[in-house]
């Protein structure tokens, strides 16, 4: 009888010592697991205001160039923590950033010529405007820039 009470105590006592030691493995497990994974990060698309830019030759103005833009930025995230790898820090939003490199990238650039007909090279001239507003903001929130809309309008056909 006494051999029978100590058997039924011994296997209660390996049942909850594996029940506990598989609960225990599994939720450690879990947990480095979901630290090693990042969870994926939702981007939105952000519009920005048009933007005219003056085309200046030989001291004449020439006309206008018409742009409209928008940007791929990671979505804030719901605690108000900012955007993605700015962390804690304060990160001001990038649109006023990304209208002022967009507006000198056109006006300065010697190579854009809206003047005379021909393709620009969209893709150089929007990975530019990334890469300068992220280096201004410090951090890689612009992913990618956008053209909605891109157009010259030369000085004579301006309504006077």
């Amino acid at each position: 009888m006494m051999r029978s009470i100590l058997i039924g105590i011994w296997v209660c006592l390996v049942s909850l010592a594996g029940t506990y030691g598989g609960a225990y493995w599994k939720s450690h497990h879990n947990a480095a697991q979901t630290a090693a994974q990042e969870p994926p990060k939702k981007l939105e698309v952000k519009k920005v205001r048009p933007i005219t830019v003056p085309v200046i030759a030989d001291g004449v103005l020439k006309g206008y160039v018409s742009g409209e833009f928008s940007y791929l930025a990671e979505a804030p995230d719901k605690h108000g923590g900012g955007h993605g790898d700015a962390g804690a820090k304060e990160v001001v939003d990038p649109e006023s950033y990304f209208m002022d490199e967009t507006f000198r990238l056109i006006y300065a650039e010697n190579k854009l010529d809206f003047t005379h007909i021909e393709k620009i090279d969209l893709a150089a001239l929007t990975q530019r405007i990334t890469a300068k507003v992220n280096e201004r903001l410090g951090a890689p929130i612009v992913k990618e820039t956008l053209v909605r809309n891109l157009s010259f309008v030369p000085r004579e056909d301006l309504p006077h």
